[in-house]
């Protein structure tokens, strides 16, 4: 008996060995995978024919996949951290999104500011890991709308009900803040360029300007009104590389262009329901060919613009299927052309592929 007691000991001391051996061997094969990777996922067929335009034209835009929590892009919780969420009382659907808004990304970590849960869901798909910001001191977020991160991986997260920008560092961890009750109405949209940090606030029809060391205020530019550098409700902006501010405003119906100083370069955009028109214009940005993507609420889709003004190409759609939108919010397009959307009501961020002459696309 005793000797079958220690075979029985050995046995379970094996098994439990050859159970860390296989699990450390999965960790190694993950740690592998890049983010890009991740992200491509295993598209099925049916997914890579989802392009716009449809054949027999070229191809100008092409579905990726849809992400609704870190388990969309193989980001498990280990049985570590799902011990810990027991523990502590934590609902793991939580990790899902609810109302995406704000969407940024640099092709490896995913930024999404959902007020509807009051966080700010975090995917590094380069180091397979998944957070949340949801307080920032002594504040828990209220309403986290805009979202962008420097290239020291400084994250900024914009709150409208608590009128500030939060600051953390890469790891989620608060630094500071910038902005009060008396100085923004309403902040929303944010983006970053060189130095300078761009924060819209929707309430006080203007754009502020913030020192990125620091947060001082440097100067604001537009007031109320429907005159050329003038807003009613400007909500997105986008910062493209060569310093040109793409800001939608919305209750004017169109799309302003300004310089990194202020200035203003040029208007386009309408209300109406013909194509090109606006009816609820949010997210916007641009590719690398100086394309500009403005999303649209109203009409469930993405609308693609020339520098001019021109209508070139439009994708999405009302319903619930891949590459089809329901109030569709923020619109990020990271180094690599790929186009984050914030498809809010389906609860999702739809990824889709520029394939243009300039695009540096992942095949």
């Amino acid at each position: 008996m005793i000797e079958l007691f220690f075979v029985s000991i050995k046995s379970r001391i094996l098994r439990r060995y050859l159970v860390v051996f296989f699990i450390f061997s999965l960790f190694l094969v993950g740690c592998t995978s890049t983010g890009e990777h991740l992200l491509q996922a295993d598209m099925p067929n049916e997914d890579a024919r989802l392009v716009w335009p449809g054949p027999p034209a070229d191809a100008k835009i092409r579905f990726v996949r849809s992400i609704r929590s870190s388990r969309d892009v193989g980001i498990n919780n280990s049985w570590f951290k799902k011990m810990i969420r027991s523990i502590s009382g934590e609902d793991e659907s939580e990790e899902q999104m609810v109302r995406p808004y704000g969407v940024y990304s640099d092709g490896d970590r995913l930024y999404v500011a959902d007020p509807g849960l009051s966080l700010v869901h975090f995917f590094d798909f380069s180091e397979r890991r998944y957070m949340q910001i949801r307080s920032a001191k002594d504040w828990a977020l209220e309403s986290p709308v805009g979202v962008a991160v420097d290239g020291d991986g400084q994250i900024f997260i914009t709150d409208s009900v608590l009128r500030r920008v939060f600051t953390f560092n890469k790891y989620g961890q608060y630094i500071g803040d910038i902005g009060s009750s008396d100085l923004f109405e309403r902040p929303t949209g944010i983006a970053l360029h060189n130095d300078q940090i761009y924060v819209v606030d929707t309430q006080g029809h203007c754009v502020k300007v913030f020192s990125h060391d620091g947060g001082q205020l440097l100067f604001q530019f537009g007031k109320n009104g429907l005159k050329d550098g003038e807003f009613h409700y400007p909500t997105h902006i986008f910062a493209s590389v060569d310093g040109h501010l793409y800001i939608t405003d919305s209750l004017n119906f169109r799309v302003q262009i300004f310089d990194c100083d202020g200035n203003f370069l040029s208007v386009f955009g309408r209300l109406g329901d013909a194509v090109g028109d606006f009816s609820k214009p949010k997210g916007i940005a641009t590719d690398s060919d100086g394309n500009i993507y403005v999303a649209d609420s109203q009409f469930d889709n993405v609308q693609i613009f020339d520098q001019s003004g021109r209508l070139l190409l439009i994708f999405g759609g009302s319903g619930s299927q891949k590459g089809r939108m329901s109030l569709p919010a923020g619109v990020f397009i990271d180094r690599n052309d790929r186009i984050y959307v914030a498809d809010s009501y389906n609860r999702r961020i739809q990824v889709f592929q520029y394939l243009g002459k300039h695009s540096k696309q992942l095949d």
